[in-house]
């Protein structure tokens, strides 16, 4: 209750925002205001009731599916169009003062403002359409080689994170998902939290697709923080019954491989125990799993190789990759060597919220490993 509290106070502000550069500086008719806050109330305050369908069962799939979407994608619109007036007019009106007269397209003139205005709005909705063909695309397959003398024969592992399967992602496009994984052939297949992201009963027919994935030296996984909303020992069990090692403060060694793989839960959730997690490591490379990068400080103190993370979606929409450091370590996406530990973040597959990726196209991690002589 508390959350959508906050989140309609944020929601009212961003339609403030969003209005007065609209609506604030030309002469609209009357009927032509009214519109634009209704789409703006529309937009922003459609995830509520999105969310309080989300559970219900005598609503068809099919419509909640649809519904979602459409209402997802009209609040990703209205944020990208808060954010580009917002920069467009801020330039503009500093540009018009300091121009010493140069600048003759004047803010002040109505009927440039609303010319302006229409052109802005046809440009952030062309955007917000090609961020919902990048989020539905497949996601690129970033490649990373390391090598050690740990290492006893090559290894090649898939590390994928934020799916959030939900009831508005259709089981045919996990089975393109899963189709995608088996394409790329890995041994071991590394998921990294937000797998799911509703109650387990809603979504059990996509989650069943998850069970068609080839990884000869198993499946592993660690709780996001989004599985924690839902029951995370429901999820857990879940996914162990697909045949996933599931890895809660604990660790395997992939056998005759010299590799050992460990994974804490979502830490604002679940106590972090690294010390556990690798306590049963021999002389191996040690990969641990952690859904949020921000517990690399947790991590700093032990013998960690190598750290694959999620959560940050790269940022998922812009500016968003700008503002997700300050939560997360200070990293985003990709490679980063902290101290003893590299650390790689994924992008993830899917989305949360608008279906849509603008500056963060979706990705999983192939990690190659092989012994160094």
């Amino acid at each position: 209750m508390a959350f959508w509290a906050v989140y309609s106070v944020i929601a009212i502000l961003c339609i403030i925002l969003t209005a007065l550069p609209l609506l604030g500086y030309c002469d609209c008719a009357e009927w032509i205001k009214i519109l634009v806050y209704v789409f703006l109330f529309t937009a922003w305050f459609s995830p509520v009731v999105i969310w309080n369908w989300q559970t219900r069962k005598d609503i068809p799939l099919k419509v909640y599916s649809i519904a979602a979407k459409i209402g997802y994608f009209m609040e990703g619109f209205a944020f990208l169009l808060m954010i580009v007036l917002l920069i467009r007019d801020a330039v503009w009106w500093f540009l018009y003062y300091f121009s010493n007269g140069w600048l003759i397209i004047s803010p002040l003139k109505d009927n440039i403002v609303a010319d302006v205005n229409i052109i802005t709005v046809l440009t952030v909705l062309a955007v917000s359409v090609y961020g919902v063909y990048v989020a539905e695309k497949n996601p690129r397959v970033i490649r990373y080689k390391f090598s050690d003398k740990r290492i006893k024969k090559p290894v090649k592992l898939l590390a994928a994170s934020d799916l959030h399967i939900t009831k508005m992602i259709s089981s045919d496009k996990v089975k393109s998902w899963v189709k995608f994984f088996n394409n790329l052939n890995p041994d071991a297949v590394l998921f990294v939290g937000d797998v799911g992201d509703d109650n387990v009963d809603n979504i059990k027919k996509q989650i069943a697709e998850l069970k068609k994935i080839k990884a000869s030296m198993g499946i592993f996984y660690v709780l996001g923080n989004h599985e924690t909303y839902f029951n995370p020992y429901a999820w857990e069990a879940e996914f162990a019954s697909l045949g996933w090692q599931v890895l809660h403060n604990s660790g395997v060694s992939i056998e005759n491989t010299g590799v050992y793989i460990a994974g804490i839960p979502d830490d604002r959730a679940f106590s972090v125990n690294v010390e556990q997690s690798i306590k049963n490591a021999k002389n191996e490379y040690i990969i641990l799993l952690s859904h949020i990068p921000n517990t690399l400080k947790k991590v700093e103190n032990y013998r960690v190789d190598l750290m694959i993370c999620g959560h940050t979606h790269g940022g998922q929409i812009f500016p968003f990759n700008l503002l997700t450091k300050l939560g997360n370590a200070g990293m985003v996406s990709g490679l980063y060597e902290k101290a003893k530990t590299k650390v790689i973040i994924s992008k993830g597959v899917g989305y949360w919220g608008p279906p849509m990726r603008v500056g963060a196209h979706g990705d999983v991690i192939l990690v190659e490993l092989e012994h160094e002589d």
